[in-house]
């Protein structure tokens, strides 16, 4: 008889105490307006089918099935899908990982030829277990995202560091996607620090020193994202528009765009037109 032991040397064993935030999966229908955004985590994307883009900052990253895009926490990014063949992917939400990179802007892609199935099956794992909820569901994910980043890091020789998370940077966040949820509603500094349970001063001047911008200049930068899109991609009037992104008016949304775009909102309509 032929027997072969392999001890583990738990010396070796690295310490991961990352926490998973959610999983979501997500396949593009035109229903949805791309718009650059961050996070105070990280995002870890894995394409299962589909064409597009990940624009991260000013870069656009092509990417199809099987490729793993891992973007830092503030870095500016959002998904461009090829509306004949729709991106089709998951996104792990992931608190307290920090990617290692030699680029500028802290991201890594990790091209479809080197995703293995493993990698694939771990996506599935964790979104089975998350949409199932049984017991012990929270710690296998937990083990399932360990596996993950391990996983990664042997195949793309990425690498990562520990970070800690604080309070303010989860209350800022949760400030920041109600911005993004609900971006065509009245919200105010005073609603949203009622939404998040802090007082208006402390989530100005935290969520400032986070994102470098107030959570109001912030709430303009999404509502006028927004309304670019929707001049580039469709014939909504300007009234429509300014309506849907939130504006109280016309000419309040054509004022805000004039300043921040420095020409008007006819004015960008007609170069996109001359662009295309």
């Amino acid at each position: 008889m032929s027997n072969r032991k392999l001890n583990l040397e738990l010396d070796t064993l690295p310490e991961i105490p990352s926490r998973l935030l959610y999983i979501s999966s997500s396949k593009y229908e035109n229903d949805w307006t791309s718009f650059l955004h961050s996070h105070y985590f990280t995002e870890i994307f894995y394409i299962k089918g589909g064409v597009g883009y990940i624009q991260i900052e000013n870069e656009q990253i092509p990417v199809s099935a099987n490729t793993l895009v891992l973007i830092g926490a503030r870095v500016q990014h959002t998904e461009i899908s090829n509306p004949s063949d729709p991106l089709d992917y998951y996104v792990l939400g992931v608190e307290g990982l920090k990617i290692n990179t030699d680029r500028s802007i802290e991201y890594s892609v990790i091209n479809p030829s080197a995703a293995s199935p493993v990698i694939h099956q771990c996506f599935e794992n964790i979104h089975h277990e998350m949409h199932g909820k049984k017991q012990g569901y929270a710690e296998i994910c937990q083990h399932y995202l360990a596996i993950l980043i391990q996983l990664i890091c042997r195949k793309d020789h990425v690498s990562y560091e520990l970070v800690d998370m604080q309070n303010s940077s989860r209350e800022c966040h949760k400030a920041k996607c109600y911005i993004e949820a609900n971006y065509p509603d009245k919200i105010t500094l005073s609603s949203l620090a009622d939404n998040c349970n802090l007082t208006k001063y402390y989530l100005s001047h935290k969520f400032s020193e986070l994102y470098g911008k107030s959570p109001i200049s912030y709430l303009t930068e999404v509502r006028i994202s927004v309304a670019k899109d929707l001049l580039k991609t469709t014939n909504h009037s300007i009234e429509e528009i300014a309506s849907t992104t939130g504006f109280s008016s016309s000419s309040y949304f054509s004022q805000t765009f004039q300043k921040i775009c420095k020409m008007s909102p006819q004015q960008y309509r007609k170069n996109q037109s001359a662009d295309t």
